[in-house]
């Protein structure tokens, strides 16, 4: 069986999203998807660890912000697979909330 094989409703949330969702990562499965942020270019990862004794963990993440901040956006949640949509919903909208956040820094123009 594969690893992700009970995780694999995620794909309902990526499409939502409008996302991809990307399987392997350095030749090893995985399980993870981005979403945007503010323009020009901030952008988020959910991410959702391998399932282990009926339990799993996901993450969300910055991976890059306008305002060099995305080193303080990183919350990870633990929980049962059962919970794996709560857990996603949680994250979407924590992602939700980092992209409406107070700047600390003002935005660049935009390039268009």
């Amino acid at each position: 069986m594969e690893a992700y094989s009970d995780l694999d409703p995620v794909a309902k949330w990526v499409e939502r999203l409008g996302s991809k969702l990307f399987t392997e990562w350095a030749d090893a499965p995985a399980r993870f998807f981005y979403t945007p942020g503010d323009p020009p270019f901030e952008i988020f990862q959910i991410s959702i660890d391998v399932p282990r004794d009926g339990r799993t963990m996901v993450h969300a993440r910055a991976v890059d912000t306008n305002d060099e901040t995305d080193d303080q956006m990183d919350i990870s949640w633990e929980g049962l697979i059962l919970d794996l949509d709560r857990m996603l919903s949680v994250a979407v909208e924590t992602i939700n909330g980092w992209k409406v956040r107070r700047r600390i820094k003002l935005d660049p123009p935009s390039p268009w």
